[in-house]
């Protein structure tokens, strides 16, 4: 498919770019939410090996390159099929959780980083990743690529344990985020999350450190331009070209199996579905 008509397709289903409330009370019908796994136009698929399906994702396409911010060893549970849902309330400086993009780079983070948040076992499992400490590298490796495909609201307490497949999270986790600004109510996010296969090697500048949710790369850390004007002109051709070589965590019949799980289980909640 090449980009105008995929863009074409996309924008015939789109929704509106604010984010407002529908469905109020309990999740409506499975039918009803269902949708297969969107890949946007920015995500070009091509020929990989029978037993890889690689992607290929231009940075051009998808200006400007956002980063939303998640604790390190949850990324790797993304990246590793483990977990396909998100529940996040907003940081200190951000008076809700709004997803800026509907696709962007995983930032892994050293936020809330202990090990009673998880279920057992999986400390163990991402013991580098819960070693990490971000402001004291010079370069923070972005290893994963995610999108969104379903978003809810729900002050539901039963939220984690009915979604408890589709997580790792331990019950001090939920307990954790619920007390922080209490009458707000969390948001859940369905992802599906690809693995790139060279990680992308940030720079760890001040700018990108802080407690807010998302934060927007500067181009020519994405290979989008040079930091002069002069550089960025002799870099115009290569900038064009530049894109990330990725393989989904999990494969289209395996994520599909995990968002029909998702919905059936989100027929037992309280939820509101937002509309990016």
């Amino acid at each position: 498919m090449t980009m105008q008509t995929a863009a074409s397709a996309a924008s015939s289903t789109s929704r509106p770019s604010s984010l407002h409330h529908q469905h109020h009370g309990r999740c409506p019908s499975s039918h009803q939410l269902f949708h297969q796994p969107r890949i946007a136009a920015a995500i070009r698929p091509r020929a990989a090996a029978a037993d890889a399906a690689v992607t290929t994702i231009r940075p051009a396409d998808i200006q400007p390159v956002q980063c939303l911010k998640e604790w390190a060893p949850v990324c790797a549970a993304l990246g590793d099929g483990l977990q396909t849902v998100l529940l996040r309330k907003g940081g200190i400086r951000e008076p809700t959780f709004t997803p800026k993009a509907q696709q962007f780079l995983l930032f892994p983070t050293a936020f809330h980083s202990e090990a009673q948040l998880l279920k057992p076992g999986i400390a163990e499992r991402y013991q580098q990743e819960m070693q990490l400490e971000p402001r004291q590298l010079q370069h923070i490796p972005l290893a994963y690529f995610a999108a969104i495909t379903g978003a809810w609201t729900t002050r539901d307490e039963r939220v984690l344990q009915q979604l408890d497949p589709l997580h790792v999270h331990s019950e001090g986790f939920l307990e954790t985020r619920l007390k922080w600004r209490s009458k707000d109510p969390l948001t859940l996010l369905e992802l599906r999350a690809w693995v790139l296969q060279q990680p992308l090697q940030l720079p760890a500048r001040e700018q990108y450190f802080g407690c807010f949710s998302f934060v927007e790369l500067l181009p020519e850390d994405v290979g989008l331009a040079g930091s002069t004007a002069a550089a960025a002109d002799a870099a115009g051709e290569a900038a064009a070209g530049a894109a990330w070589q990725a393989v989904p965590a999990l494969s289209d019949a395996a994520f599909a199996e995990k968002q029909a799980l998702l919905r059936q289980r989100l027929q037992q909640l309280d939820v509101q579905e937002l509309v990016l």
